[in-house]
């Protein structure tokens, strides 16, 4: 498991790229002026904060009160985020600084349990839905998927962060 992913009976986890990565920020004046160019700009209607929507063209998904990530965007999409007005927004790439593991099996759900303080069940935590919170001191963003859960942090921290997932899978090896 060295390599960033690996597998367990019960846990599966993958180290992904997550292609280009942009940050958009409104102003408190202007989240709906975002919201609608990020709607035109990545043909999926801007999400509501904590929520995650997925379509051909990649993610969106609402962070925070202000903020939206655009995962996996082409590049015509991310050239047209990099020209919202100033006096509108921000958007920020972030490629380079966030990296995406995938935990999936049977197992997958017990595991996310015992990583971060977040109710898992499916009425709380439900498909499309993202969540920021720590993870063994370090910040993550979760977005659940139909059948795995998605732990998005910073790069300077993957490695550590994979030591922690294989430490917590390795509950499951028999």
């Amino acid at each position: 498991m060295a390599d960033g992913s690996g597998v367990t009976q019960g846990v599966t986890i993958i180290r992904e790229d997550c292609g280009a990565f942009w940050q958009v920020t409104a102003w408190p004046d202007t989240v709906s002026a975002i919201a609608g160019q990020l709607g035109e700009i990545t043909g999926i209607s801007a999400p509501g904060p904590g929520e995650l929507v997925s379509a051909n063209t990649g993610q969106v998904a609402r962070i925070g009160p202000l903020v939206w990530w655009v995962i996996g965007a082409d590049a015509e999409v991310a050239r047209a985020l990099a020209g919202i007005a100033p006096e509108e927004g921000t958007a920020l790439d972030m490629t380079d600084n966030r990296v995406r593991f995938v935990i999936s099996g049977p197992s997958a759900r017990d595991m996310m349990m015992r990583l971060a303080p977040l109710d898992f069940r499916d009425r709380s935590f439900a498909v499309g839905t993202i969540a920021a919170t720590a993870a063994h001191h370090m910040s993550v963003q979760i977005a659940r998927r139909e059948e795995a859960w998605d732990v998005y942090v910073t790069a300077t921290f993957a490695d550590a962060f994979f030591e922690v997932l294989a430490e917590t899978a390795g509950q499951w090896t028999h």
